[in-house]
């Protein structure tokens, strides 16, 4: 069948106009010898379909228009952070995550309204959009705007532990991001999904997020999308950078980190968590001109002794905080174990922002860096406006703009923490 370049095109764009549903399997698609769609294979296929003279579905002649006209005719393939390969067939148009920091990313992206799926920490907790820790919605404009119907009308795919097989298949997804602590049940996900599934997750290295913001990105065919992304952290992080890299290493501040918080005093025999549990790299620190305490020990998560802590003898000691009720700083200020520490005796005791939420909140611990850096120094960042840059932050990853003022008013502690 020979057509001419306009017909082809023609016939393309209305193919691609009944996009609809989901992927369809390799062997569908009217690949040429090559592996590649050629026009004259795509308006082949168009015509048959229309006139009822081939086997092939809408949706098969709809993906092959996708392939042919966005992808050049080459099915994309991407790679995990895993090292695991796939081929995306068509755009994906229905997406489901089985944790926050991937929920995150995807709304960064402006592709929430793709979103069919995902665990209860997206859906039903504060860890995309803030809530009270009572279940309370405190920022309205957040939870109803980053996904249409808002985040609680999304399909529960996942708890903490256990995918709902069921569920997920009856969604249809054309992509699953899978957090990296499940990445032993891809493969099995796989087959029993029918959908691609995309490892991905940050550690608290500022590679591994910039790693993770790009992977999700190429994934979404949002590559530009993520470029920007980092450029944004980046400029956020010079910001501070710029001036703790020039303090001499002598001269900076030594800090112990308590990232679990200290809710439960020093030690949270359940979860061996809270006060005793710290990292030795966390690189909101790093950036903000800190020398980690707990730099040489071996484990990037560990539990010390009190007695290493009063070894230690901090400068100043961070606690994370997640609700406004948390005790953490006011029992560390009273406890008679550590009065003999140099942040005690100065009264150097700060909560922060708590690292944690299913995962590594790429917003709320880059708020980190700038918050630290206003603890520890605070004359070199007196001019530094935490709200707007907070604001800026929240926006960059929710496109919903306050959520920091509204996240600052529920914890207190941003707003009225003397430093």
């Amino acid at each position: 069948m020979n057509v001419s370049r306009a017909p082809v095109l023609l016939l393309v764009a209305l193919a691609a106009a009944f996009l609809i549903s989901p992927a369809a399997a390799a062997d569908s698609l009217p690949l040429g010898a090559e592996g590649r769609l050629t026009g004259d294979l795509v308006a082949t296929s168009v015509c048959g379909y229309l006139l009822g003279t081939n086997d092939l579905t809408l949706d098969e002649v709809s993906d092959a228009a996708y392939v042919y006209a966005v992808w050049g005719g080459e099915p994309k393939t991407v790679t995990d952070m895993t090292g695991r390969k796939m081929t995306l067939y068509r755009p994906v148009e229905r997406i489901i995550t089985n944790n926050p920091d991937n929920s995150r990313l995807v709304i960064a992206y402006g592709d929430g309204h793709l979103l069919v799926g995902s665990d209860e920490c997206t859906i039903d907790s504060g860890c995309v959009c803030p809530m009270t820790a009572d279940g309370e919605i405190f920022c309205e404009e957040c939870w109803e705007g980053v996904t249409p119907g808002g985040l609680e009308n999304l399909a529960l795919t996942n708890d903490r532990y256990t995918p709902n097989y069921e569920q997920m298949v009856s969604l249809k997804p054309d992509l699953v991001f899978l957090w990296m602590s499940w990445e032993d049940q891809a493969d099995d996900m796989v087959e029993r999904v029918g959908a691609p599934v995309f490892v991905a997750g940050p550690d608290f290295t500022y590679e591994s997020v910039t790693d993770h913001t790009l992977a999700v990105g190429e994934a979404l065919s949002k590559e530009g999308e993520a470029e920007e992304l980092v450029a944004f952290m980046n400029s956020k992080i010079r910001m501070v950078t710029d001036i703790t890299d020039a303090i001499p290493e002598d001269e900076k501040v030594r800090v112990y980190f308590a990232p679990r918080g200290a809710k439960k005093g020093f030690y949270d025999a359940k979860e061996g968590r809270d006060f005793t549990r710290t990292y030795n790299t966390y690189f909101p620190l790093d950036m903000a001109g800190g020398v980690n305490v707990a730099e040489d020990c071996a484990d990037g998560n560990v539990n010390v002794a009190i007695e290493q802590i009063i070894a230690w003898n901090p400068d100043v000691i961070l606690v994370s905080c997640s609700t406004p009720d948390d005790a953490g700083v006011d029992f560390i200020l009273a406890a008679p174990e550590l009065q003999s520490i140099k942040a005690i005796q100065e009264g150097r005791v700060y909560n922060v922002f708590y690292p944690h939420c299913r995962g590594r909140p790429q917003d709320r611990n880059l708020l980190n860096v700038l918050y630290m850096a206003r603890i520890l120094y605070p004359d070199k960042f007196a001019d530094l406006d935490m709200e707007q840059e907070g604001n800026e932050i929240m926006t960059a990853f929710l496109g919903v703009d306050g959520v920091y003022s509204a996240y600052a008013d529920y914890l207190t502690f941003p707003r009225d923490q003397q430093i």
